[in-house]
């Protein structure tokens, strides 16, 4: 993808608005850094540790905990840059029930799990 056009659509490449409430509000904290994430918590002194309460071996940034951090794997990661995720056609995997086919997205699915409480 060229440079132009992913500053036009800007990252999650305008999908992420069609996601659950849950999954868009972590993906953002995530992106951005802010939030309930353990290091900016401990950045704007509301916690005493920026330690990830998953792992507890590094900082919980939105990074780790979206592209490192072993319990992402556990959860469904299979990306490492933030640049995988954008790939639509990558993520998304047609399901059946007894209504018919339908489209679920992987990338929404894992940010669905991520818990930041």
């Amino acid at each position: 993808m060229r440079e132009e056009e992913r500053r036009t659509k800007g990252a999650g490449m305008g999908r992420v608005v069609k996601w659950n409430r849950k999954a868009r509000v972590a993906y953002v904290q995530c992106r951005t850094g802010k939030g309930n994430l353990q290091a900016w918590r401990h950045k704007i002194g509301k916690e005493e540790n920026s330690e990830c309460r998953k792992c507890g071996r590094y900082a919980e940034t939105g990074k780790h905990v979206a592209l490192v951090c072993t319990h992402g794997e556990v959860i469904g990661r299979r990306w490492s840059p933030w640049e995988d995720m954008d790939d639509r056609a990558r993520w998304a995997r047609k399901e059946k029930d007894v209504k018919g086919f339908y489209t679920v997205d992987l990338v929404e699915t894992f940010f669905s799990k991520i818990d930041l409480r």
